[in-house]
């Protein structure tokens, strides 16, 4: 009976220590993600007719960064470049947050965020202050 109880006390230990570990590790992924730069949550969609999946978009210098909520891997689920992001429509739900619609710039790929209204001003302001690539119709990129 003693031996019983003292495996299920082992047994309770082994499964707190994992618990917190992984808490632990949960804890440590969130500070790596928001370390370069704003991070805010939010929620993603690339078709209209898949659930939403929770996570984590990151700004980056060239880049927007999506980050799984639910996950311990330290690189994005999903990148978006942040020159050919291009605002489609926006729509304010009652919930307090806002749907946004993007292209993208590849053909055909649509983007879908789900922020709170303030993150949203924020995004929107991010993606506009991105600077544009100029081609130089017939002049050289690089100086003499």
């Amino acid at each position: 009976m003693d031996a019983d109880l003292a495996l299920i006390g082992w047994i309770l230990a082994a499964l707190a220590l994992t618990l917190l570990l992984g808490a632990l590790a949960q804890a440590a992924r969130r500070m790596a993600i928001r370390r370069p730069g704003g991070a805010v949550p939010c929620s993603l969609r690339r078709d209209p007719e898949v659930r939403w999946r929770h996570g984590v978009v990151a700004y980056r210098t060239g880049s927007l960064a999506w980050f799984r909520s639910a996950s311990l891997r330290l690189r994005p689920d999903a990148v978006f470049d942040r020159q050919s992001l291009r605002l489609v429509e926006r729509r304010p739900l009652e919930s307090g947050t806002s749907v946004v619609l993007f292209e993208t710039g590849t053909p055909g790929e649509r983007l879908w965020l789900e922020l709170s209204t303030d993150a949203l001003t924020g995004l929107l302001a991010w993606v506009e202050a991105a600077p544009r690539r100029w081609l130089g119709e017939g002049v050289l990129d690089q100086p003499a």
